[in-house]
């Protein structure tokens, strides 16, 4: 590669000055001292940008940066080495933090510099804070901030923009003309500025005070909203305040982009953003309600919507905000489908959501980018499988002993020996896809409690000799009243006669069936434990498997899921080579063994 002749860059002062916007400032310094020939545009960009105070991050853009503990000697910086430097011209952009309405001895001087035209940006940046607002005098015109909104109001929307971050509301107007302000971000707490006895008086009053800032502010191009409440109340109590609020909103006809984040004073309004609104970023703490409301909006411009996991403290407790019958869990919640049509990305880094909310945006928004699409895919198999594996987790246990009855069977039916193979490909068919389609070893359960029921039940009043014809009883009654349709009923009487009837008839039959009792619980369980080491290792690739089939517009049910991931897990399991199991054993079967049925 050869080497890049620096001078070059001084033949193309606007590109490399976009290059040097992605530096910091010591390093745009170091870079311009490098070489007399792109100096000027480096110290064009330096100058370009002047921070009083950080709002976004120290690395959002370069450019001088006064230190809050160095704004002491701003006023004499300015005064000694500022005044007459050519640098002063190149400043298109101030982020003045909380300068002019702290009123310190640095903001008269940098007042003298605007209003005299020494510096001349197209754009400030304004950190507006309530308790530094509420210390400022009022009605004498020579005020900073006095001086700073007739500033304000002398430009054009042309010649400035305004980024405000506030907390304070409609108190803004007073400091700024906020026609000129095009970036709004607002963190408002509802519990208002100061104690009174009813709540709903405060959160009524901060909701006009908005209402009124946006009002106003009729170039918004971005505005985000980060909720803060201690407080909590009833939709009811603030809903035609908030009639008042979405007008306002509905009015911002230049919006471009709303974020918002918690939640807009109540879970349970959603904010339906004005027709220009393009992108939308939603991390909001909501309500039942507040998603059926986004269910039924269509967006109608909206072409980039995201949700995130909010990040202030409680995110997900509505309580107090909703009555008890509507505090439902959203995931138990289904939309059936969105209004919104025309996205072309959706973003959802959120789980607790309704249940078919990520099969809605999918089906929804064919416009959607193929990763866009597959991330949504992604998130409806993740969510499935999750439902598929906690069935198959809960009837665990109980699968392992329907499989056990069904090889304790094969071996009482004189079956000739089978293979590990043989035993899971039985065990998928019966014990997994069976429980999907009918309910196979919830049966099998519900049957071998009922036996054993009847066991504990009728056992005190059977000779001591029957004892131990009871298990092989239950074996028994298990697998009839599982196979059975109908209720077979068996009384006191009728359970005696089986006993005897094994005692007199099978005694032989008996033995073998203790004896494959024990080899089964030997044999097969081992078995059924190393398949499920495969079954769970292949999680992530059936959820890939599903998700690319969604994807391609396919629905894949609980079947077809389990289906794919129990094949894969057998092609696993045969990959290891396939050893057959006997369950004969010659060994004499215990006597001593009363119990009614051995925990599996």
């Amino acid at each position: 590669m050869a080497p890049i002749n620096i001078t070059a860059f001084a033949r193309a002062p606007e590109i490399l000055f976009e290059i040097i916007s992605y530096l910091p400032g010591r390093d745009t310094l170091n870079f311009g001292l490098t070489c007399k020939a792109i100096f000027p545009v480096c110290y064009r960009a330096l100058w370009s940008n002047l921070s009083l105070f950080q709002v976004s991050g120290a690395n959002s853009w370069p450019g001088l940066r006064i230190k809050s503990k160095y704004l002491s000697e701003f006023s004499k910086t300015v005064e000694e080495y500022w005044t007459g430097s050519p640098g002063l011209k190149y400043t298109k952009r101030i982020d003045l933090g909380r300068v002019i309405y702290d009123d310190g001895p640095e903001a008269p001087v940098l007042m003298d510099l605007l209003e005299g035209g020494r510096i001349n940006p197209s754009r400030m940046d304004l950190f507006l804070q309530l308790p530094g607002y509420r210390s400022l005098p009022r009605g004498d015109p020579n005020l900073i901030f006095e001086r700073f909104k007739k500033y304000t109001e002398s430009k054009s929307l042309r010649e400035l923009k305004l980024q405000v971050y506030s907390e304070i509301g409609n108190w803004i107007s007073e400091m700024i003309d906020v026609t000129k302000v095009t970036k709004l971000t607002l963190y408002i707490s509802s519990n208002g500025y100061r104690e009174v006895a009813e709540p709903s008086e405060v959160v009524s009053s901060r909701i006009k005070d908005v209402t009124a800032l946006l009002e106003n502010s009729t170039n918004l191009r971005y505005l985000y909203w980060k909720g803060a409440a201690d407080r909590r109340y009833l939709f009811s109590s603030v809903s035609e305040d908030l009639k008042g609020l979405q007008a306002a909103i509905t009015n911002l006809k230049r919006l471009k982009a709303l974020k918002i984040e918690n939640h807009f004073f109540h879970p349970s309004f959603f904010v339906v953003p004005p027709e220009g609104v393009r992108n939308l970023v939603l991390n909001c703490r909501s309500s039942a309600k507040w998603w059926q409301d986004f269910a039924a909006c269509p967006l109608t411009n909206v072409r980039d919507l995201r949700f995130h996991r909010i990040r202030v403290g409680g995110e997900l407790d509505i309580r107090r905000f909703v009555s008890d019958e509507e505090d439902v869990p959203l995931t138990t919640i289904k939309l059936g489908k969105v209004a919104v049509q025309g996205l072309e990305k959706c973003l959802c880094r959120w789980w607790d959501v309704p249940q078919d909310l990520f099969y809605c945006m999918l089906r929804g928004n064919p416009k959607l980018g193929p990763e866009d699409k597959f991330e949504l895919a992604e998130r409806i198999a993740k969510l499935s499988i999750k439902q598929f594996h906690t069935r198959f987790e809960v009837n665990w246990f109980q699968s392992k002993g329907f499989i056990q009855d069904l090889y304790i069977k094969r071996h009482l039916n004189n079956s000739e020996p089978t293979t590990e193979l043989e035993i899971m490909e039985e065990y998928s068919k019966k014990a997994i896809l069976g429980e999907i389609e009918k309910g196979s070893v919830l049966a099998w359960d519900r049957a071998q409690k009922r036996a054993n029921d009847l066991a504990l039940k009728y056992k005190p009043n059977l000779e001591e000799k029957l004892h131990d014809s009871i298990d092989y009883a239950v074996h028994n009654y298990t697998l009839t009243f599982m196979e059975s349709k109908e209720d077979i009923e068996v009384d006191e009487e009728e359970f005696k006669k089986e006993c005897t009837r094994l005692f007199e008839e099978e005694a032989q039959m008996e033995r073998k069936y203790s004896v494959a009792k024990g080899k089964a619980k030997e044999a097969v369980v081992p078995v059924v434990n190393r398949f499920r080491h495969f079954f769970d290792s292949l999680r992530k690739d059936t959820t890939r498997y599903m998700a690319v089939e969604i994807e391609k517009g396919l629905d894949v049910d609980e079947m077809s899921a389990m289906s794919y991931w129990v094949r894969k897990a057998l092609a696993h399991f045969e990959d290891l080579g396939i050893a057959k199991l006997n369950l004969e054993d010659t060994s004499p079967p215990s006597t001593n063994d009363t119990s009614i049925c051995d925990p599996v």
